[in-house]
């Protein structure tokens, strides 16, 4: 009797499992799969640094970083490296190459040296033939926001694309337009149903008597001047010897307090943004940045530009940035010691800005780039607004503004404040 029982509960559970699958069955479609492989590609660091050379123009994509310098425009693509743009008519920007450096964020210049970031390693690149560049030297495992690598070290500079169709059968699938992640083996893919849409995504020479320097967006964290390379981290301050050019040489590095943002140059003086706020240094000596100034504000993002007089810094609120405050304050610099706000502006999502005498040009984000006559700091006058586009940075200068955009680099001509001209654009292919 019990065998029997046994037999028979066996019997009874095969037939309600056919009974759900026959169930599930009738509920599957036949369907199409498409999905996306990502394979990440390896190459050590000394592999990479054979390979930096000026490549054919690709299309910019996410610009981050813009500097200027002899009638070249450098735009910092994120992560990814530098487009360089011939400027000499800015009507009809030529874009002429990209110099391939993986996880680049930064970069400034010095004659026709080129300093970028590359991991944890600076970078000095000749650029004296834009079209031809080289790299020179290198300085190893000097950033300290980066992972150190040692030159045999594998790194994953970019992920080749597969893609692949699939037919099957099934219950659940993605709905129109839902698409599907997964990982699976070292290898992330995506799919969609076949009505959807597919989705990809992965992530020297010494230097002549007077040295020149180029200019950087407000946005920047590295400055060149006084012979020296200064960048800024998470929460300090690098000190590099470029009297040499192509051989630059790691002098210091000062701890500052978490939050460090930006850095801008002026005369013997060093501006500081952080998300707590503006520091000012003494570079009288350059190889001792001496902090003889602070001004503090609640938690916000905050780049700085100034001159002889004031300095303005715009403060972003929301994200990372905390709270939700968004304006423009100015500061006295009568006391570099002691600076005083003399005014603040409200803005509505404020994030570069640049000074070109009494002109002040602000980034205000969704609202557009705003242009205000400075010669009255205590009464800004707003001239015009450009309100097509979303500014991140701005360098404006010789009656040419050179823009960061969400749509990418538009020049803009405000020799006549009255009649601003948009001279030209190159925008951004995704």
């Amino acid at each position: 009797m019990k065998t029997s029982y046994k037999i028979s509960m066996r019997i009874i559970t095969l037939l309600s499992i056919m009974w759900v699958m026959q169930g599930c069955l009738k509920d599957m479609v036949d369907t199409t799969l498409t999905y996306t492989v990502y394979t990440p590609v390896y190459k050590t660091l000394q592999q990479i640094k054979e390979e930096i050379k000026t490549l054919p123009p690709k299309d910019i994509q996410f610009p981050n970083r813009i500097y200027f310098k002899d009638n070249y425009v450098f735009v910092s693509e994120s992560y990814k490296g530098i487009h360089i743009i011939n400027n000499a008519n800015p009507a009809s920007p030529q874009n002429v190459g990209f110099v391939d450096i993986p996880s680049n964020r930064d970069i400034a210049m010095k004659n026709n040296t080129l300093y970028a970031d590359m991991f944890g390693d600076l970078l000095a690149i000749d650029v004296s033939d834009p079209k031809n560049a080289k790299l020179k030297n290198s300085v190893s495992n000097v950033f300290q926001d980066y992972p150190n690598y040692l030159p045999d070290s594998k790194i994953i500079v970019d992920y080749s694309k597969k893609d692949t169709i699939i037919h099957s059968k099934s219950s659940a699938l993605p709905k129109k337009g839902e698409i599907w992640y997964y990982y699976d083996n070292g290898k992330w893919f995506t799919y969609s149903s076949n009505d959807g849409t597919n989705q990809s995504g992965a992530q020297g020479t010494a230097s002549p008597s007077t040295p020149t320097y180029g200019t950087g967006g407000s946005m920047s964290r590295f400055t060149a001047t006084k012979q020296r390379l200064f960048t800024v981290g998470n929460n300090n301050m690098a000190v590099f010897n470029i009297t040499n050019d192509f051989n630059p040489s790691f002098v210091t590095r000062k701890p500052l307090p978490w939050g460090i943002e930006t850095i801008f140059p002026f005369k013997e003086h060093l501006f500081v943004g952080s998300t707590t706020g503006v520091f000012i240094f003494s570079i009288s000596d350059p190889d001792q940045p001496n902090q003889i100034g602070a001004f503090g504000h609640v938690r916000r993002c905050d780049p700085v530009v100034a001159n002889d007089k004031y300095a303005f810094v715009t403060l972003r609120g929301g994200g990372a940035c905390g709270g939700n405050t968004n304006q423009l304050d100015v500061l006295s610099l009568e006391s570099l010691t002691a600076p005083t706000l003399i005014k603040s502006y409200a803005l509505d999502n404020p994030f570069g800005l640049s000074i070109d005498n009494d002109l002040l040009f602000v980034c205000d984000g969704s609202s557009g780039l705003k242009i205000f006559n400075a010669a009255d700091v205590s009464n800004l006058v707003l001239k015009s607004t450009i309100k097509d586009i979303f500014p991140r940075d701005v360098i404006a200068m010789n009656g040419v503004a050179m823009v960061i955009t969400d749509k990418g680099l538009y020049q803009y001509d405000y020799k006549d404040i009255n009649n601003i001209k948009l001279l030209s654009k190159i925008e951004i292919r995704k």
